[in-house]
């Protein structure tokens, strides 16, 4: 990456507008409640660069659906900064580490979203085997650490090795795929999950 010239570059165009698509879905599909938390990313396998949400504070953005493909903020595995004069959104070291330890994926959404954030709140994994699909294991839960840190970027990626989708601790949540909408149909799914294993657990605890 020593020679790569961003501006020669045009498939990048194609890569940070569908970023900003992603940013901008969040909003649509209301997993932003406030208008303006949660990012997405997504990686070129050919070069290994990865476009990122930019900061909505830098950005002038009113709220999430304000995004747009000039915004976005470009990376590697190694944190280089390729776009200097954009501001990421503040976890992006959460998305570098994810990649780094999933050469598998192509694509990161990270959410506010309401019934997954009731157990980001509890700081507990969603027990699949109370949601009625035959299946078992956990969503599980990462372990907390402030906002916008290497901790919590390494915690995440941690809990993102054996599964799709992940709880960030008193945060949100993270789901990833081989593409944006492969990982938005999972947060989809990861929210569907987490409010049949809610009302599960609450009717247990009432009879």
């Amino acid at each position: 990456m020593d020679h790569y010239n961003i501006y020669q570059d045009y498939d990048q165009i194609l890569f940070k507008n569908e970023v900003a698509r992603g940013t901008r879905q969040l909003n649509i599909m209301g997993y932003s409640p406030s208008g303006e938390s949660g990012d997405t990313s997504v990686r070129d396998l050919k070069t290994g660069l990865i476009y990122v949400s930019g900061s909505p504070s830098w950005c002038f953005q009113k709220n999430l659906q304000d995004a747009r493909g000039w915004e976005r903020f470009i990376t590697n595995t190694d944190e280089e900064v390729f776009v200097p004069w954009s501001e990421p959104t503040c976890e992006w070291y959460m998305h570098v580490a994810i990649y780094r330890k999933r050469p598998d994926i192509g694509a990161i959404v990270h959410t506010h979203s309401e019934w997954a954030s009731v157990f980001a709140i509890c700081r507990m994994d969603v027990p699949l085997d109370l949601i009625g699909e035959g299946l078992t294991g956990v969503i599980p839960c990462a372990a907390y650490a402030d906002a916008g840190t290497h901790d919590v970027a390494e915690n995440t990626a941690d809990a993102l090795l054996h599964s799709d989708c992940c709880i960030m601790g008193n945060h949100g949540a993270v789901c990833v795929g081989r593409t944006l909408d492969e990982a938005f149909a999972k947060v989809a799914w990861m929210e569907q999950a987490a409010q049949k294993a809610y009302y599960a657990l609450l009717t247990r605890k009432m009879r």
